[in-house]
C-alpha cells in the first residue's frame, strides 16, 4: 500500500533531490529508500541499547565477579 503525503524540506534538499530523481515516482523511491536505510541504521542502535539496558544488572554483577579474580601487585 502506497500513502500520498506531504513533507517540508530545505531548498538545497530539494536540489539535489531533483538532480538525482527528476521524475516524482523517483523522487518517492530516493526518499522511501532514503527513510529505510535510516530507520535500519537507528533501529539496530536503539535495540542493542534497549538489550543493554534490559541485562544491565546481571552484565555489571558478572563484571565485578571477574575483577574479584584480578590479582592486584
Amino acid at each position: 500500500m502506497i500513502v500520498q503525503t506531504s513533507i517540508t524540506l530545505p531548498d538545497e534538499l530539494v536540489a539535489e533531490l531533483d538532480q538525482r530523481a527528476s521524475r516524482p515516482e523517483e523522487r518517492s523511491a530516493l526518499v522511501a529508500e532514503a527513510l529505510r536505510c535510516f530507520f535500519i541504521t537507528h533501529r539496530s542502535t536503539n535495540d542493542e541499547l534497549e538489550i543493554l539496558d534490559r541485562h544491565a544488572e546481571e552484565l555489571n554483577r558478572e563484571a565485578e565477579d571477574i575483577l574479584d579474580y584480578q590479582v592486584i601487585p
